[in-house]
């Protein structure tokens, strides 16, 4: 009998020590590992991301955790270096880092990512727009907050035709970044399903610091155009816009979302009839929960974001912990179970969808934006009817 009580005993000493062991891990800090750019030309569009992520984690912490843990994180500067990029993604795996947030472009993210996807780790770009940013491209653990780069062109070309009666367009493109070639690829699918005419098309690189040719080609037209669809980003996009009107030529300008953002409309004085579809818009945007978004990150940062890929990094956080708490497990598989069947799912960002081969937006509304006495304003929401299949997105034999 005393033998028994003595196992007896020691039985529930071992599960109460393995209970405790197991409550004790349970505590344990989720680690999220962060390769920024928080120096170089892609801080622009990585600082104000990576701040609202930061946000979003304080919020979790605040509210119990995820999964009753605490979000620990680790933020290292990949200093907009393509050599650096990788190495500073493989010392987050080496710190236990969970998941991988990684930087808002293919080109300046994949080395992250690609370092994520080799050690069994889900990896989010806050913003990069190529669908090689994913499951066709680096990896099926690898994913885009983002829109593909088409779905800006798409939507300008359908918001132009129906909302704006234009029937006619030209088409300048700025051939230095697959995101820019991308976007004018998906105009123009749009713009010849819809019906619409191209009276012309250009091209410009990264290093021109004039434009000079293109604007008399397009002075030169016949017949002016009745909208312009510009596909550029920062410097060169507000360069060529400081051009273009500087020349009278002042018919509405589409522009892909890389020319969101209040702060280089400074450079363009007196700017009007210009459009970029955005994630959503500082200034007046209609759906509480961005302005929600804003509010407090007013609040936690003592200022408003400038650049509307902000909300991407809150967006990332968000979409990557609710897939935890679904699956109850940060483990990567079970994780990406459950983010592989997101349909519409509800974000700040707006609906999002993935299925295991596109970890990329295709047809996530978007906000039609105009700049207005030197801000942007928001116009609409809008959501494109026609989404890109493999070949435009991967824009094979283009």
């Amino acid at each position: 009998m005393k033998t028994l009580r003595h196992l007896i005993c020691a039985g529930l000493a071992f599960a109460l020590s393995s209970s405790s062991a197991l409550s004790q891990d349970a505590k344990e800090p989720i680690k999220v590992g962060f390769a920024t750019a928080l120096s170089g030309w892609l801080a622009a569009y990585d600082e104000e991301p990576h701040k609202a992520a930061v946000m979003k984690i304080e919020e979790i912490n605040k509210a119990g955790g995820v999964l009753g843990r605490p979000i620990e994180y680790k933020v290292l500067d990949t200093k907009t270096d393509l050599t650096l990029t990788g190495s500073v993604a493989s010392e987050l795996v080496d710190w236990g880092a969970n998941m991988l947030v990684v930087p808002p472009d293919y080109d300046y993210g994949s080395p992250a990512a690609l370092v994520a996807q080799n050690a069994g780790l889900i990896a989010i770009s806050t913003g990069a727009s190529d669908p090689k940013m994913g499951a066709q491209g680096v990896g099926p653990n690898v994913f885009t907050a983002h829109s593909a780069s088409q779905i800006s062109g798409i939507t300008s070309a359908e918001y132009a035709y129906d909302k704006m009666g234009a029937r006619t367009a030209y088409m300048l493109e700025d051939v230095s970044i697959e995101a820019t070639k991308a976007a004018c690829a998906g105009f123009i699918a749009a713009w010849e399903k819809k019906g619409g005419k191209l009276l012309g098309r250009d091209t410009f690189q990264k290093e021109d610091a004039s434009i000079a040719a293109q604007v008399t080609r397009i002075k030169g037209l016949e017949t002016p155009p009745d909208m312009m669809f510009l596909c550029a980003t920062m410097p060169q996009g507000p360069a060529a816009v400081r051009q273009l009107r500087a020349a009278n030529i002042d018919m509405p300008i589409f522009a892909d979302t890389g020319m969101g953002g209040d702060f280089w409309l400074g450079g363009v004085p007196g700017l009007k009839d210009f459009y970029v579809p955005a994630i959503m818009s500082i200034k007046g945007d209609p759906r509480p929960e961005i302005q929600k978004f804003l509010a407090a990150y007013k609040a936690r940062w003592g200022t408003l974001p400038v650049s509307e890929f902000s909300v991407l990094g809150y967006c990332t956080i968000e979409q990557w912990t609710a897939a935890v708490e679904k699956a109850q497990s940060t483990d990567t598989e079970a994780v990406l179970a459950v983010m592989n069947q997101f349909k519409d799912q509800p974000t700040t960002c707006g609906p999002t969808s993935y299925t295991p081969e596109m970890h990329i937006q295709v047809d996530r509304p978007l906000l039609v934006s105009k700049v207005v006495d030197g801000s942007f304003e928001a116009v609409e929401i809008f959501r494109n009817s026609f989404a890109p299949d493999f070949k435009l997105l991967f824009r094979v034999s283009q």
